[in-house]
Formats: C-alpha cells, sequence, structure tokens
C-alpha cells in the first residue's frame, strides 16, 4: 500500500478526483453517476490503445502506427457489415486487421531491423492510404443496426463496453503481474543485452507487443465504431500521440521497463476527464489540446518534484540511521 501510495499512479488517480471535485463546485452536474459514466465510456477507446501502446514502450519501443491500425480495422468492420457479414465475423475481421498491421510492424522492426519510428511513421501512412483506397475516400454509413445495438447494452445502468473494458483491463494486469512471459516486456525494456545474455526471447517479445499493440487497437475499433454508428476517413486520428501521452502520465516510462496497465488506464481516464471538465465548465473547444498540454506538463513536472522528495528522505533516514548505528558501536 505504501508503494502504490508513492507511484504516479496514485498520484494521477488523485488529481483525478481532485479534478472532477473542483469541476462539480462549479457545475453539479458532474457528480451525477450518469455523467461520471460517461466521462468513463468516453475513454474506452483510448483507454485500450493505450494499452496496446504500453506493451510496446515496455519493451523501450515505440508505435506511433496504432491510431492508423484502429482506423483501418474500423473501415474493415464497417465494409463487412455493409456486405452483409454476421456481426460476430465482421468483428473477427476487424481483430484479424488490426493482428496483421500489428505484426507488419513487428517484421519490420524486429527481422528487418527498421528503427521502430520510422517502421511505424512508414505504415502510419499506408494504413491511412488503405483506408481511402478501400472506401474510395468516403465515409461508411448506414450501418446494420446490430453494431449500434452493442453500444445500448447496459447492465446495473452501465454500458456493456465499460464492463468488457474493464474485464479486459484486469486480465491484462493479472497477467503482467503473474504470467512469466508477460514479464518479459518488463526484462526486454529494462536490458535488452542482459536479457538475451539471460536467454529471454527478445526478438519474439518486441515481436509480441507489436502485434499486442494492433490487436488492442481493433478492440478500440470495434468501441467507436458501435458508439458513433458510422466510420469517418479521420477515424482514431491522433490516438497514436494520446496514447503515449497517457502512458506517460500514467507513469509507463518512455526508457521501458517500467509501468502497470492500472497506470496506463488511469492516465488514459485522466486525458479524456480532461477534456470532458472543459466541457462541463463551458470552455470553448480551440482550447482543448492547449490546457490538455499545459495539465501533462503539470503532472510529470509534479510527479518528478513528488519523487525526487521522496528519495531525498529515504537517503536521508539512511544516512540517520548508519549514522545512529555506528554512535551505537558499528564499525566505522
Amino acid at each position: 500500500m505504501r508503494r502504490w501510495l508513492s507511484s504516479r499512479e496514485a498520484l494521477v488517480t488523485g488529481l483525478l478526483v481532485l479534478l472532477i471535485l473542483i469541476t462539480g463546485l462549479i457545475n453539479p452536474n458532474v457528480l451525477k453517476f450518469r455523467s461520471l459514466v460517461e466521462v468513463v465510456n468516453a475513454s474506452l477507446s483510448l483507454l485500450l490503445i493505450t494499452l496496446g501502446e504500453m506493451f510496446v514502450i515496455l519493451t523501450r519501443g515505440i508505435d506511433v502506427s496504432v491510431g492508423s491500425t484502429a482506423g483501418l480495422a474500423a473501415v474493415v468492420l464497417g465494409l463487412s457489415l455493409n456486405l452483409g457479414w454476421p456481426l460476430s465475423l465482421a468483428i473477427l475481421a476487424a481483430l484479424a486487421t488490426g493482428l496483421v498491421a500489428g505484426a507488419l510492424n513487428a517484421v519490420g522492426i524486429t527481422l528487418l531491423r527498421v528503427p521502430p519510428i520510422i517502421m511505424t511513421l512508414g505504415t502510419l501512412g499506408i494504413y491511412r492510404g488503405l483506408m481511402r483506397i478501400l472506401t474510395g475516400g468516403s465515409w461508411i454509413e448506414n450501418l446494420p443496426q446490430n453494431i449500434k445495438a452493442l453500444h445500448l447494452w447496459h447492465f446495473l445502468g452501465v454500458p456493456f463496453f465499460v464492463w468488457g473494458t474493464l474485464l479486459v483491463l484486469a486480465l491484462t494486469a493479472y497477467l503482467t503481474w503473474r504470467a512469466r512471459p508477460a514479464r518479459y516486456f518488463y526484462a526486454v525494456g529494462d536490458n535488452p543485452e542482459g536479457a538475451y545474455f539471460l536467454g529471454l526471447p527478445v526478438r519474439p517479445t518486441q515481436f509480441a507487443a507489436y502485434t499486442l499493440a494492433g490487436l488492442f487497437a481493433a478492440l478500440a475499433a470495434v468501441v467507436f465504431t458501435s458508439q458513433i454508428g458510422f466510420v469517418s476517413m479521420n477515424a482514431a486520428e491522433g490516438y497514436e500521440l494520446k496514447a503515449i501521452a497517457a502512458n506517460v502520465v500514467g507513469g509507463v516510462s518512455l526508457t521501458g521497463g517500467v509501468g502497470t496497465p492500472l497506470g496506463a488506464a488511469v492516465g488514459a481516464l485522466f486525458m479524456t476527464a480532461v477534456h470532458s471538465m472543459l466541457i462541463f465548465l463551458g470552455v470553448p473547444g480551440i482550447w482543448d489540446n492547449a490546457l490538455a498540454g499545459v495539465i501533462l506538463l503539470l503532472v510529470v513536472y509534479l510527479d518528478y518534484h513528488v519523487r525526487r522528495t521522496l528519495e531525498y528522505r529515504r537517503r536521508q533516514a539512511r544516512i540517520q540511521g548508519e549514522a545512529a548505528w555506528e554512535a551505537e558501536g558499528g564499525p566505522s
């Protein structure tokens, strides 16, 4: 508990609660159960993409194509449904698209040794181009009611997709905590050379990270397609940068090997809540990105000083303990 309270997750969770409470003092509608559920519901797509990006960042990589992967998967989902495919088969096609897109990144990075930023910048353009080729540059509208109905399912007043995403988050958190292969992501990101000499599967782990990023992006595509009921040409555009920022806010280190699914999820929820609170406060939309950037910098700055203060206190306590031990007759 003490370790968690001093973590980035706890800091961001506290700031999130504070943000909601302060906004609630100005606009009490924020504190209604339905409003809070809608904030969580609005964060689901970013949360899923952030979780996928987390695996890549843990291995000391980067994937700036996850937004375009989600968009391409959404296009495949929409076209499949409009062709009369069963909902389950269309969803499987979208998930397969995400897997293949992620695997293509993995092949280029782990086998062809293309730098991650170059490879994923290239595939970002390729996937966005494929979206326009497949659709002729038009939006996919008039989707069947069955995909829209998924968004309308509720249990205890909470949408079905919220429960499903929480289940995915819980499963991801459990596996990264308990499953040995999942711990490889941390080992590879912390010290790739050391992991290799220990006999760990470095390249297969990196391959799995980019493939998982594609799969999670496809899951997000299913969610936002159901929520909005159509597929636009700018679907999930810019989500790659938001996912990276959400990971940083949630304590996932860009140098690899540090971070948790819970932290990534809290970061995504915080990023979404900032936007939602600005709406409740009546702030014009043109200020969204600027204010979100300022808040992101403040969170990282505050976290840095909190960690430095805690480290200084631990160091001082250790020095005092050693001095007291020597005063009691310990070796000098």
